[in-house]
């Protein structure tokens, strides 16, 4: 393709000529979202390349148009977190598509993900906190149940951000995601169960004082003029419950540790 005239005295009459400095610029583009960039050459911004990441190897195609728009450079190590931590259920719709979605992650990936899909068009309706992994996979599994009977017609190339098979079409139900929440846990279905098992493991064995002065938090309010302390824990329940009977097993584990030691060196 030829970029000037014999009028004109020009060194980069090619395109592909023209744009092969680009290149390691791409790369380094690349490298710094922690990318390894699979393309030789020069590639458009908005064309979608095969990259894998250098943390945990895994590939995918994604443009830096995608990166700069916030679109999460590896899905894996963004959900790559504690599955007894709090995560996130959050739905979404995206008008071209006529289609919503039901998404589960991470807090700590929570933003990741959801710029991933409102980059692509999608607005965010609604979003709840749960206890666990397996509580926001119950929900999202939930709501396809629902809605199981209204399928969407979207690809896996109109959610290169990955997440296709969590959408449902348009005319499908209203979903009142705090409703379905609330239902689940007073089912006490699969991970919001856990509260009600870590209670009867701490009616047995209550949690001591020296284990939950970590957790306390101190909050100090005025009622009538008068500065009231107010003395609440740092965490959820569940969550605190969770961390003090971890940290007793593996005490546990450690002190059988040290009595196998000891009797072998007898």
């Amino acid at each position: 393709m030829s970029l000037s005239n014999s009028k004109v005295t020009s060194h980069h009459r090619c395109l592909y000529c023209f744009s092969l400095p680009l290149s390691p610029w791409q790369d380094d583009f690349f490298e710094v979202h922690g990318l390894k960039r699979a393309h030789e050459g020069y590639a458009r911004l908005g064309e979608r390349v095969p990259a894998h990441c250098v943390d945990c190897g895994a590939e995918r195609r994604i443009s830096i148009s995608d990166l700069t728009a916030g679109i999460a450079p590896c899905l894996r190590c963004a959900e790559d977190t504690d599955p007894d931590a709090i995560h996130v259920v959050y739905l979404m719709f995206f008008r071209e598509l006529s289609a919503y979605k039901i998404g589960a992650t991470s807090t700590e990936a929570r933003n990741d993900r959801i710029a991933s899909h409102a980059a692509r068009g999608g607005t965010l309706l609604d979003q709840h906190e749960v206890p666990n992994r397996e509580a926001a996979l119950t929900v999202e599994a939930h709501v396809l149940g629902m809605v199981r009977h209204h399928p969407s017609v979207c690809t896996e190339r109109d959610f290169p951000q990955g997440g296709y098979t969590e959408t449902w079409s348009d005319d499908g139900p209203k979903i009142n995601l705090a409703e379905v929440i609330a239902r689940l846990t007073q089912g006490e279905a699969p991970g919001f169960d856990r509260l009600r098992k870590l209670r009867t493991y701490f009616s047995e064995a209550p949690a001591t004082i020296e284990e939950l002065v970590e957790f306390r938090l101190i909050e100090t309010i005025k009622v009538d003029g008068l500065e009231v302390h107010h003395v609440g824990l740092s965490e959820s329940e569940e969550q605190v419950l969770r961390k003090i009977r971890s940290r007793r097993t593996a005490q546990g584990q450690e002190d059988n540790r040290s009595r196998v030691e000891d009797s072998w060196a007898g």
